[in-house]
């Protein structure tokens, strides 16, 4: 009698669980980045408050970020071309940590400003390789579970660092140090990975007229989800420090908002798929406007502020993928990376755009014009919906491409993942029944 597994030894995993045991280093640097880059979303808030900067200076500073971010997108691929990835994510680390530390060396809004634009530049390119390196590692067997262990990864790493900084004293420099040491450590399990550089995946050319043309709502919604979502996650700690709440209570606030976005996103992508995009960004649209004047009016150190805040948050950050995937079902297959970049500029234009605009109004109403703002940005796009759905033949339901679940600052890579896992029978020859690649000569 013969089996594959010795007596009182332990199976051996198969595989999809290899795969994902393999790229446990990668997914651990993925967590200390997430994890620094979270405490620095609340504390930069909470801190320029306590500095006595203007709601609008705050915003300024906050909206550099989203600067950086774009330039990294652009540029990281050119240096990666020059010297490589793992370089590259070493620098970028280094640059990243480093810009932890510029805040506590002059609290002023240009020095801020500055250290911001570098965190963005800095982060958008450890996305980029980080992704880059996930996306080699997945077959077509293991791309799902990949992905979904990705964005919980990049999520709850992110709620989880906004927590921590109930660990120090936003007035002090600990938390910044912190934060500078978790990016740092990051590095570690990159640099030392024995499995060989991945293949950057170039996005061409932009084709945003025919984007446009195509699904106008689609890049509409991208720009609206960057202007609301960025406002949301760079002011709702001022709003919190204005209003009254602790810094527990802060931490608490925003991480609901983080968490929503994970615990609602598959139930809205399920009902996309069964229901139409359109009807979803419409129904997204109205109930998150409607949530947001419930906090308008609710008791921001209740309960009920803090539901609300999980129930924006969910909601605001589903655009996106709604967005997405709306698109991805009116263009030609093959269309992925192009499509991605073009949304991925959207929602970077309408990031900067979000956290200055909010906080003006948040200067001109008071702390609650952060959630008049947001509202009325997604009333538009609900109205922007309804406008198309009667002017427009929508998707017939057989034609629909399966929502994928996509964070709202993906790179084109992780995008190309999920299209890859859509699509059952794409390179299927290449692919093991073990899970590992076939040998491509090189080819892709």
């Amino acid at each position: 009698m013969s089996s594959s597994v010795m007596p009182g030894s332990a199976p051996r995993p198969d595989g999809t669980t290899r795969t994902i045991l393999g790229s446990r280093g990668l997914l651990l640097a993925v967590l200390f980045v997430m994890l620094g880059n979270g405490i620095m979303n609340p504390l930069l808030g909470i801190r320029a408050e306590l500095e006595g900067f203007s709601t609008t200076a705050t915003g300024t500073i906050l909206a550099f970020y989203y600067v950086g971010f774009l330039a990294g997108a652009w540029m990281t691929r050119r240096l990666v071309m020059g010297v490589g990835h793992i370089r590259v994510y070493a620098a970028l680390a280094s640059l990243a940590s480093t810009s932890t530390l510029i805040y506590i060396l002059n609290a002023s809004p240009a020095v801020w400003s500055l250290a911001r634009l570098i965190n963005g530049f800095a982060m958008s390119g450890l996305f980029i390789v980080g992704e880059s390196w996930l996306n080699e590692a997945a077959t077509n067997r293991t791309r799902g579970r990949m992905l979904a262990i990705y964005m919980v990864v990049l999520m709850g790493g992110l709620a989880a660092g906004q927590m921590l900084i109930i660990l120090g004293d936003p007035s002090g420099i600990a938390l910044f140090i912190a934060a500078s040491i978790l990016v740092s450590i990051a590095v570690i399990p990159i640099t030392l990975s024995t499995s060989s550089a991945p293949t950057l995946v170039l996005p061409g050319k932009l084709p945003v007229a025919q984007v446009w043309h195509a699904a106008p709502l689609g890049i509409f919604a991208a720009f609206s989800q960057g202007v609301g979502v960025a406002a949301l996650l760079t002011l709702g700690a001022v709003f919190g420090a204005r209003s009254g709440m602790s810094v527990e209570r802060i931490a608490l606030f925003t991480s609901a908002a983080v968490i929503g976005s994970v615990v609602l996103q598959p139930a809205i992508g399920e009902l996309s798929d069964r229901l139409g995009r359109r009807r979803l960004i419409l129904g997204t649209g109205f109930v998150c406007a409607g949530a947001c004047l419930a906090m308008v009016h609710a008791n921001p150190l209740g309960w009920l502020a803090m539901t609300t805040s999980f129930l924006i948050g969910g909601l605001a950050l589903s655009m996106y993928p709604l967005a997405l995937s709306h698109i991805n079902d009116r263009v030609p297959p093959g269309s992925a990376v192009g499509v991605s970049t073009v949304l991925s500029l959207a929602g970077g234009i309408g990031a900067v755009i979000g956290p200055i605009a909010g906080a003006q109004v948040m200067d001109a109403v008071g702390p609650t014009g952060l959630y008049w703002f947001v509202g009325v940005v997604f009333l538009v796009t609900a109205m922007f919906s309804l406008f198309r759905i009667f002017t427009r033949e929508g998707v017939p339901a057989d034609r629909r491409r399966p929502f994928a679940l996509i964070p709202a600052r993906a790179g084109t890579v992780i995008v190309q993942m999920a299209r890859r896992m859509r699509q059952p029978g794409e390179r299927a020859a290449r692919d093991r029944p073990d899970g590992n690649r076939r040998p491509s000569g090189g080819k892709e």
